[in-house]
């Protein structure tokens, strides 16, 4: 049986699943009914384009059923006033409120998150998420023992250094949960996915209410330190490709400061 398989009774021969497949595996049948090649089934990446577009539902996909392919509501759909200030209000939150995020809540950002575009829909990261401020806390000092380890050739790092031993936490400001994505060493574009991945849970995230903010130390630590990358619990042929700390923000933001104009050129 085909992967794909096309319901002459309701599809209404216009081409439109032909034409946004990226992987071109669609012919035509002598009544103009698309025909999904007999070869095409090991290079179908499965984005579900092809069942996306059809308004009449005649595409069948063998490993994407009708039947989990919600319908998307237009009703729904953003405003481009309330898009734009969510992207500009969005700050890199470092003071948190003691109160924890409940799990629900970075779940349905992880939901969110987990729709990101990937290169042909490789779907490569892996999520770890770390509830407990004290196993966040643990985790910092990893980080600051890997910057004591580079201090002598990267001396920045030294006051970073200086901070945490005077009881203040540079490296996750002591956020109560922080959350590590991973992925395949192998696959050429996993840094890309899981930044994509990631930018698309801070913006769910901070759509929830919960602020965040990039943990560029850890980010760093992770792949360099072996006792942290243990502590993490990284499978050996994987690397982290980003990471967040986050909690509910200490402060609500008030207004958008400006920022250096776009830097475009035309052609």
């Amino acid at each position: 049986m085909s992967l794909i398989t096309i319901d002459h009774t309701t599809c209404r021969r216009d081409g439109m699943c032909s034409s946004v497949c990226p992987m071109g595996l669609f012919d035509q049948d002598g009544d103009g009914f698309p025909v999904f090649r007999a070869d095409a089934d090991e290079r179908c990446i499965a984005c579900g384009h092809c069942v996306a577009v059809c308004p009449l539902r005649a595409v069948h996909h063998e490993t994407l059923p009708l039947e989990e392919s919600d319908l998307i509501d237009h009703y729904l759909a953003v405003s481009v006033p309330a898009l734009n200030q969510l992207l500009k209000s969005r700050r890199s939150v470092r003071e948190f409120r003691d109160e924890p995020v409940p799990e629900e809540l970075v779940g349905k950002a992880i939901e969110t998150a987990r729709w990101a575009p990937s290169a042909v829909n490789r779907q490569p990261v892996h999520w770890l998420v770390i509830q407990t401020p004290a196993e966040v806390r643990r985790l910092a000092g990893l980080v600051i023992d890997y910057l004591r380890q580079i201090k002598t050739l990267e001396p920045r790092y030294a006051p970073y250094i200086e901070l945490w031993e005077q009881g203040k936490d540079p490296v996750l400001r002591n956020a109560p949960h922080l959350v590590v994505i991973h992925a395949p060493d192998e696959w050429i574009w996993s840094s890309v996915d899981s930044t994509i991945a990631l930018t698309q849970f801070e913006l769910a995230a901070v759509a929830q209410g919960i602020g965040t903010c990039w943990a560029g130390f850890l980010m760093r630590a992770a792949n360099g330190h072996p006792p942290l990358r243990e502590a993490l619990g990284i499978p050996a042929d994987n690397s982290v490709f980003g990471a967040l700390m986050y909690g509910f923000p200490r402060y609500h933001y008030r207004a958008v400061p400006p920022r250096l104009e776009a830097r475009i050129e035309w052609r």
